[in-house]
């Protein structure tokens, strides 16, 4: 058979797949009693029982699993057309939801593919354009647009029947459908609010949440800043690493205290900002307390979502990107630096361990922390001089609304102490490495890294009530 036979085949059982679809559909809704006599129950419809087995098979809570794969495999038996219309609503629909419940496209995919599989976050980013197909453009936040370009949605040619059609695509048969389906409506029913940072489909922005990060590409000293730390990570050579890392950090601080002092002078108030970073596998904590420990000494807070394996930062513009900047920048460098480790260690040595490298991060994050800290001092210390006045109330006050956004959007926060596990040659590897970093504009000059005691001070994550 030739090619176009073959296509023109293709095509006509295609339509045909899709007008007895729509035979079904019209029957069903109808309500007439053929329906019922398929379910084996006179008091309901196809279409009910359909839709009760999808809230029963995605109703959140542990210990369903069971109950969800029964319901799974009753849907099998029920007529296609109409369980395929019914998944298709309700992924919409708990879609739709999760968007008001503060979640973005760009996390809700992470989600699903770190509690799913490949056939279900592709079933996901599916459902994400259905539902981006009925939205009108004019509704949506440049950031949302900006995230599903990020995505690479597949397209969707319609607004019903494209579960099937993804199906077709995938050569997915029926049971395999079904249950990816479930997985995915489990999935979204799973996931609680969290704060919302972009305005979800269907809203407005208002002035003040059109406010973002995308402004510190004008910036020059933020520019500056990002092209010292991309020096930090990509060469070779230690002692430039540290000293590319030390005036980023210096210019960080000092470019933070001008801010301050300009919207002081200027009686300039302005508003805190969040962003939501992710941390991934493995040793999730201990990324977390460093991520906690920079953005504390960049004036910014740290919430960590112990749950979805992501931190939430909030403060103001230009700290935040600071923050985001220098995290990223030292977890590289941490990186390297357990890979040296392990490279110069002995045969037989634990470096590769488990517990050795949670140590190591814990270690490693609570000394940058130290050092930070000392770099903040010093800068704060050479501003009052050059200006003749304290600046620590102008500081201040700003931590105050900060502190203030914490409290409106998280509430009662708890400690989550960290699992550094008990291996002391991590702890000691890990101190000495945030050690050599020579952060501080003194080692800087001096040349001095003797290594310090190795102790390793209690650490706790700020987690949110979720």
């Amino acid at each position: 058979m030739g090619t176009n036979n073959r296509q023109r085949r293709a095509a006509k059982a295609k339509r045909r797949s899709k007008e007895q679809r729509s035979r079904h559909a019209r029957h069903d809704d109808a309500g007439q009693p053929g329906d019922r006599s398929q379910t084996g129950d006179p008091l309901f419809t196809t279409r009910e029982l359909v839709e009760g087995l999808l809230e029963l098979a995605t109703a959140p809570g542990p210990g369903l699993d069971e109950v969800a794969a029964g319901a799974a495999e009753r849907l099998c038996t029920l007529d296609h057309a109409t369980v395929s219309r019914e998944s298709e609503r309700h992924a919409l629909r708990l879609t739709a939801a999760v968007w008001n419940g503060g979640w973005q496209p760009v996390e809700l995919i992470r989600q699903v593919q770190r509690t799913t599989n490949a056939a279900t976050t592709r079933l996901a980013l599916v459902a994400i354009s259905a539902d981006h197909a009925r939205r009108s453009t004019a509704t949506l936040d440049p950031r949302w647009i900006d995230q599903l370009d990020r995505l690479e949605l597949p397209p969707v040619h319609s607004d019903a029947g494209w579960l099937d059609d993804w199906a077709e695509g995938e050569q997915m048969q029926r049971p395999d459908l079904v249950r990816t389906v479930v997985a995915y409506l489990r999935c979204l029913a799973s996931l609680s609010q969290i704060p919302i940072l972009v305005p979800p489909p269907g809203t407005r922005a208002s002035a003040d949440a059109t406010i973002d990060l995308t402004s510190r590409t004008n910036d020059p000293i933020l520019d500056r800043i990002r092209a010292l730390l991309a020096q930090a990570e990509s060469t070779t050579f230690e002692a430039e690493a540290e000293a590319f890392t030390a005036k980023a950090q210096q210019l960080m601080t000092r470019h933070a205290v001008d801010q301050a002092v300009l919207a002081s002078r200027a009686d300039r108030s302005e508003t805190p900002l969040t962003i939501r970073i992710p941390i991934d596998d493995p040793y999730v904590d201990a990324k977390s307390l460093l991520l906690q420990c920079v953005a504390e000494n960049t004036r910014c807070r740290s919430v960590f979502h112990e749950r979805y394996a992501m931190s939430s930062v909030v403060g103001f513009a230009g700290d935040v990107a600071a923050t985001e900047m220098l995290f990223t920048s030292l977890l590289v460098q941490a990186q390297t630096a357990m890979h040296a480790a392990a490279a110069s260690s002995p045969a037989g040595a634990r470096t590769r361990s488990r517990s050795f490298r949670a140590a190591f991060l814990v270690a490693y994050a609570n000394r940058i922390g130290e050092r930070l800290a000392a770099i903040n001092e010093g800068v704060i210390t050479e501003v009052e001089v050059e200006s003749n006045r304290s600046i620590l109330p102008v500081l201040s006050a700003r931590s105050h609304v900060v502190d203030a956004s914490i409290d409106d959007m998280f509430g009662e926060l708890r400690p989550s102490f960290v699992r550094a596990g008990h291996d002391v040659a991590g702890s000691a590897s890990g101190h000495l490495a945030a050690e050599r970093a020579q952060l501080t504009f003194g080692d800087l000059v001096t040349g001095d890294d003797a290594p310090r005691e190795a102790a390793t001070p209690p650490s706790a994550l700020s987690q949110a009530q979720s």
